[in-house]
């Protein structure tokens, strides 16, 4: 039996969107892994320098995996948006994105929504353990594993793969936008309304700066500094 050129291209379809959910599943295993033994006290503390160790082993074992499965794919970093073009223009749009929500959230967010009280304020909070020193163990988790790494994996691969797929389709695209809308905030694992809109605000915003640029340069800078600020804020204020 022929097959018709629409269904050999189908299959083909079919069989790289397997390698593209492989990765999702297998990188996700990544972000956890580092974290359990220090999470459990095999390790030690989940704190201090154990931090940097975990956003460390995060990058050493997932862009590895992104890179696989991007040449599986016949792709590269390049083809989902890692390049040096406009990266200065896009630099300024990730600070000021990430210094618009570090306002909302200073200012009015966490003071209304139970301050020091708060379940993620209290955690990040004994990660630091009223060190200074460890705001600086904390800083490359959130810039390296989170800025870096997340951003890679959740716009670059899980969009940036899809709209390469389907020939930037706007549809594709936006289906593939509102999975790592929601991937990426479900996968911090919130537990109320409030974890949700913390998480959801920022994953829509490194999103659209992604979509709109067609580059990671934006939203790596906007998710690492965010975090910079989350890490410095808190300390200053709550600790």
């Amino acid at each position: 039996m022929n097959i018709q050129p629409s269904e050999a291209q189908g299959s083909r379809v079919k069989g790289l969107l397997i390698y593209w959910l492989a990765v999702i599943v297998v990188g996700f295993i990544g972000f956890v892994l580092p974290q359990i033994p220090f999470q459990i006290g095999l390790f030690g503390e989940y704190a201090g320098i154990n931090l940097t160790i975990i956003a460390v082993l995060q990058a050493l074992l997932v862009i590895p995996l992104l890179y696989w499965g991007l040449r599986r794919l016949n792709l590269s970093f390049a083809s989902i948006g890692w390049t040096k073009r406009a990266w200065l223009r896009d630099s300024w749009l990730g600070v000021l994105v990430a210094g618009c929500w570090a306002i909302v959230q200073f200012v009015w967010l966490i003071p209304n929504t139970g301050g020091a009280e708060r379940a993620d304020i209290v955690a990040i909070v004994s990660m630091l353990e009223g060190h200074w020193s460890h705001v600086l163990w904390y800083l490359p988790l959130g810039i390296i594993g989170g800025g870096l790494t997340e951003e890679l994996y959740n716009r670059g691969f899980i969009i940036g793969v899809i709209a390469c797929l389907f020939h930037r389709s706007k549809w594709a695209t936006g289906i593939a936008a509102v999975i790592a809308i929601v991937f990426f905030a479900a996968g911090h694992l919130p537990t109320n309304a409030v974890e949700w809109i913390d998480l959801l605000v920022p994953s829509t915003a490194y999103t659209l700066l992604y979509v709109a640029t067609g580059r990671l340069t934006a939203p790596i800078i906007a998710h690492g500094l965010w975090n910079s600020f989350a890490a410095i804020g808190i300390y200053l204020l709550y600790v």
